[in-house]
């Protein structure tokens, strides 16, 4: 016992200093990268123990870049609208045959089928959010970092792989409704399924190979390469 709350203290210590330097703008990269690798080698108990202040401070991090943030719920009624508006405009276009309508709804569907699935899977899994804020027009989810830290690897993994089917699904979805007369919509929508997929499969397994960057796309941004990150640090592997 004494060996582990000398660990979790000398954690928080190491967090207090981080925390010390954010608030007084001192901050610089890499304590924070290597307190989170000391975090995640802990047992789960020790990461509820400190959850807490974790989050705190990676929002304090977040939010260091000028961001234009939104609440979690009205985030997710904007996602819900535009869904909705994505199959008022499906439904138009199937009584009008108009591809045009198609491809518009079948757009604003595979862009807001992945974070609904993932929000929700997220919070299925206990993992929670702190806020949103809008990348471009699309508002996106701040999880909260502590709870997701406190989560089984498990959770975490199973949380970043729901975070690859939305898209797919959506564009499957779309197809599998279109009318065959629909011949444009239809395609656009097989192509668009498929490159999802392949996408999610490649950075799945080229995460799992131990590769970070493919070309300047950081494997981390992606939900698959991160469920990959996850996964190889299951295994005893580098992340």
């Amino acid at each position: 016992m004494e060996q582990t709350d000398t660990t979790i203290r000398e954690l928080r210590q190491r967090l207090d200093a981080i925390e010390d330097d954010v608030d007084n703008g001192r901050y610089r990269p890499g304590p924070w990268e290597a307190l989170i690798r000391a975090v995640r080698a802990r047992p789960d108990a020790e990461r509820a123990q400190i959850a807490e202040g974790i989050g705190r401070v990676s929002r304090k991090l977040h939010m260091r870049a000028e961001r234009v943030t939104i609440g979690i719920g009205s985030a997710l009624v904007i996602e819900l609208v535009a869904t909705v508006i994505g199959g008022v405009l499906l439904v138009l276009a199937m009584g009008f045959s108009s591809n045009v309508l198609a491809i518009i709804g079948a757009v604003i569907w595979v862009t807001t089928f992945q974070p609904l699935i993932k929000f929700g899977c997220g919070r299925a899994v206990g993992i929670h959010y702190d806020y949103a804020y809008l990348y471009g027009v699309e508002p996106r989810f701040k999880t909260e970092y502590g709870s997701y830290l406190a989560s089984s690897r498990a959770a975490r993994i199973v949380f970043h792989l729901s975070g690859m089917i939305g898209s797919p699904l959506a564009a499957w979805f779309i197809l599998s409704v279109l009318p065959q007369q629909m011949h444009l919509a239809r395609v656009l929508c097989w192509y668009a399924m498929w490159a999802l997929i392949a996408t999610n499969v490649v950075t799945l397994i080229v995460g799992l190979a131990g590769i970070r960057r493919i070309g300047g796309f950081r494997l981390r941004d992606s939900s698959s390469g991160v469920a990959a990150a996850e996964m190889r640090e299951g295994l005893g592997l580098q992340a």
